[in-house]
């Protein structure tokens, strides 16, 4: 888990995202990603108290799930998002920008292209 405390008026950018998952993939057999941007405080000290849950940020499909799936399926999910490659251009990583962490509905968009990635049945796509 990798856990960024920024103020409020700061945004986590999707190049910064970007790289994270560039890097992972590159150097680290990334299998998925999931990033998620949720509002706090910067002082960590203050009581425990409920916070709103995380909204989706951006997610990575890496390169031996892309090609489970398969990569043009998993390219054209059909309500978005356009995956950017990640990696190796014969056998790319997929990396889709869900949303920029601010709106809940994205988790429904997240829902969406989980479901178009993965079969009904549970068995694996074939390309």
């Amino acid at each position: 888990m990798l856990t960024r405390i920024a103020r409020p008026a700061e945004a986590v950018g999707h190049p910064a995202l970007d790289g994270l998952a560039a890097e992972l993939v590159a150097g680290h057999g990334l299998v998925t990603l999931l990033t998620a941007l949720r509002a706090g405080r910067r002082d960590l000290t203050v009581p425990a108290h409920a916070e709103a849950p995380p909204v989706p940020v951006t997610f990575t499909l890496g390169r031996d799930e892309a090609r489970r799936v398969g990569r043009s399926y998993a390219e054209s999910p059909p309500h978005g998002p356009t995956p950017m490659p990640l990696g190796h251009a014969a056998e790319p990583a997929l990396h889709y920008r869900l949303g920029d962490g601010t709106l809940p509905q994205v988790w429904g968009r997240f829902r969406a292209l989980v479901d178009h990635l993965r079969p009904a049945d549970g068995s694996v796509r074939t390309p």
